[in-house]
């Protein structure tokens, strides 16, 4: 291989740990309001199917609301929100109730996106790129010699425990050190031939024992599927084609091209941070923006091997075509932009940390006229059902495309959903009306600071646009199958001011109402 992957071991590590922290990160409670509380899926389906409460006719729905603007300040409860939103209502004569569970990436299609965006090239194992070499291993060996030191001067601080870090760390050398003796001096690709199609991450295991990248796909997939194939990087582009189907954390297609090293394709947990940084060409780089640590604005350049001169819509027309190639018809452009983003894990030779701009245009299933958008977050359970410990999360439906003046240099299809039932046809609705009532009271309380001794002195919150659209929640006792039902998402920002300073939060919906029976949605808890 002509080029080692860059960023190999940190960005590896990196995203090990955000996927670390994703799992162990707990859910957080819905208030206790008796329309957050009192939440009978039942009764909802039955209240959808009966129109005399509401109406199935969006016009009626909507009312004459084409904008909504209103000022809600609660000094007691350290909460400011400043509604100027336009109404977004699809054009569909109905909405109605699904039942939907999570759909697998067959071969087939698997097979559709390698020939459109791959080609006749070949592809080797992604394995590869997480094996070490001798000289690979010698740094980290140098590592925890450096970290053993570092131990021995701060002993006092480590009181007792000393011998238990020093022992900790001197068996990860020794098995360093035996690594070493069988580790190749380099990596060539073409020992690692991929044989095209998804393989059980149990027999993959079986078949390398010992391999320290098997090993940690298996345990977090193991009864899954996966595939994993990179180029050469020959032709001038690292390509890398991922794909998996997960029961716990998620099923997943993800194609990248990139001329400066591959990209970690392999996350697993699909709600996982793929892109180390992106943030908007016009808007430029934000505090937040980027993944890495101690990289400031002033770090970054742009590569110009790899431009972007066309226009959006010329960008749109290529992944639309993609779109009908692979048969997903089902999906409409739902929001893209240029945007500038972070390619490397590690600094180039004259230490900084190279980005390219690219369209990225994201698509979401469309029922109908109305868009299906779980957007923000991913349904998370990791608790006690009974005798079985389950952590498992579900995340939203959607795919991104990247678009440069190369052609398509991403893909990525996330948890795509199959619609198993139609549960209520032409579902009931609450007016608009009563739904900006129910927000008016929710924001506030759902938003309010309970915690007085932090100099937290207020939240404010900007909302700008309200739409009326599908979202996945989940059925009672059923992580695996949820209900698309018709919500109002109330979407801005959210910005906290603690003493003289603030963060603006990412854009999303700040509250989602159902708009069937007017209760709060929490987008984690997935109801």
């Amino acid at each position: 291989m002509n080029q080692k992957r860059k960023g190999n071991v940190t960005s590896y590590l990196l995203l090990s740990g955000v996927a670390a922290a994703i799992l162990l990160s707990g859910c957080q409670k819905s208030p206790e309001k008796s329309m957050v509380k009192n939440k009978d899926l039942d009764q909802m389906v039955e209240e959808a199917g009966d129109t005399s409460q509401g109406s199935a006719d969006l016009r009626e729905v909507a009312g004459d609301y084409e904008t909504y603007q209103t000022t809600i300040e609660d000094e007691s409860l350290h909460v400011a929100v400043r509604v100027d939103a336009k109404v977004d209502v699809p054009k569909t004569d109905q909405m109605s109730v699904f039942r939907v569970k999570q759909s697998e990436i067959s071969q087939e299609f698997l097979n559709k996106v390698k020939d459109a965006l791959v080609g006749e090239e070949a592809l080797y194992e992604g394995r590869a790129l997480n094996q070490k070499t001798k000289g690979m291993i010698e740094q980290e060996i140098a590592y925890w010699n450096r970290e053993l030191d570092r131990l021995l001067e701060e002993a006092e601080d480590y009181g007792g425990d000393i011998q238990v870090y020093q022992e900790e760390y001197q068996n990860e050398i020794n098995k360093l050190r035996e690594a070493y003796e069988t580790a190749p001096d380099q990596i060539d690709l073409k020992e690692y031939a991929t044989v095209g199609s998804f393989q059980d991450t149990g027999e993959l295991l079986e078949q390398n024992p010992g391999d320290d990248y098997y090993t940690w796909v298996n345990e977090l997939n193991p009864d899954g599927k996966v595939f994993y194939g990179v180029s050469d990087g020959q032709n001038g582009s690292y390509l890398c084609l991922y794909a998996q189907n997960n029961e716990d954390y998620g099923n997943c297609i993800r194609f990248f091209s990139n001329k400066h090293g591959y990209v970690d394709a392999d996350t697993v947990v699909v709600g996982q941070e793929i892109i180390l940084g992106r943030w908007k060409e016009e808007e430029g780089v934000k505090e937040d923006t980027l993944l890495l640590e101690n990289v400031a604005a002033e770090d970054l350049k742009e590569y110009s091997d790899m431009p972007t001169t066309i226009t959006r819509n010329e960008a749109r027309l290529q992944a639309e075509e993609l779109l009908n190639k692979l048969g997903l018809t089902d999906f409409q452009f739902y929001d893209g932009d240029l945007y500038c983003e972070l390619v490397n894990g590690e600094p180039d030779s004259d230490g900084t940390y190279g980005y390219r701009k690219a369209y990225v245009l994201q698509y979401l299933r469309n029922i109908d006229g109305a868009f299906v958008s779980n957007e923000g977050k991913s349904k998370f359970t990791d608790e006690w059902q009974g005798e079985n410990y389950v952590k498992k999360e579900w995340g939203g439906e959607s795919i991104e495309i990247t678009v440069n003046n190369d052609g398509i240099i991403g893909f990525s299809y996330n948890t795509p959903l199959e619609v198993t039932e139609t549960v209520v046809e032409k579902s009931g609705m609450k007016p608009f009306e009563e739904i900006r009532d129910i927000f008016e009271q929710m924001v506030v309380v759902t938003n309010a600071q309970d915690i007085p001794e932090q100099d937290l002195s207020a939240v404010q919150i900007d909302i700008h646009q309200v739409a009326l659209r599908y979202t996945r929640i989940s059925e009672a006792d059923s992580f695996d199958t949820g209900l698309l039902v018709p919500v109002w998402d109330f979407i801005g920002t959210r910005q906290e001011a603690v003493g003289e300073k603030g963060y603006t939060g990412k854009e999303g919906p700040v509250l989602t109402v159902n708009a069937i029976d007017g209760s709060i949605i929490d987008r984690e808890l997935g109801y």
